[in-house]
């Protein structure tokens, strides 16, 4: 079974949120949500990713933020510090979903020197390197991956979100604002001119 969005609510008085169900091999499944927020909701871009197609993009962060738990396993993930904030997290279930990962997307050029023998036959070529980072969520993350969880959502601006799709989304998944998902996931059929 597919990650799905199962419904969308107000609660807490005023929050609208939007509950995702999120399978896992073996175990009941999770939810996770996305909150409604007083402005840029259409700024703000849903993601399916492909679990290991994400932790590629996250490994290959030429800037190694994070890198020790980026090129982690399972193991090493539950031996975070913050792994059982996690766990008390995704207990509470649907009464209390845990928020969407927030992250970046970036595509740079990045200056590849190589020699040939020691300091001779200098070459340097343009190497493209395609990343993602966090802003928050990475501890949920691993969680996730540490419960071979193969497909979750994740929050990201509108422009990385787009190409974030192209790179890592599970396949006939499609891209969507929080607005559009506030709305009852009605697709975005064009990208916006700063794309």
């Amino acid at each position: 079974m597919p990650v799905s969005l199962i419904t969308i609510e107000k609660r807490y008085g005023t929050t609208t949120m939007a509950i995702f169900s999120v399978p896992l091999p073996g175990r009941k499944p999770v939810f996770m949500r996305v909150d409604e927020t007083p402005y840029g909701n259409e700024h703000r871009g849903v993601v399916i990713v492909d679990a290991e197609k994400f932790l590629s993009l996250w490994r290959a962060d030429p800037y190694k933020d994070h890198q020790e738990i980026a090129q982690g396993n399972p193991q090493t993930w539950r031996q975070d510090y913050k792994f059982n904030y996690a766990v008390q997290g995704f207990s509470y279930g649907f009464k209390n979903p845990v928020p969407l990962a927030e992250v970046g997307y970036a595509e740079v050029d990045l200056l590849a020197v190589s020699y040939k023998f020691l300091w001779f036959g200098r070459q340097a070529h343009i190497r493209r390197a395609r990343f993602v980072s966090f802003l928050n969520g990475i501890t949920r993350t691993i969680w996730l991956l540490s419960h071979g969880c193969k497909a979750f959502p994740v929050e990201c601006p509108l422009p990385e979100a787009i190409k974030l799709h192209r790179a890592a989304s599970v396949a006939g998944t499609r891209l969507f604002t929080v607005r559009d998902v506030q709305q009852g996931l009605t697709p975005v059929n064009r990208l916006p001119p700063y794309h």
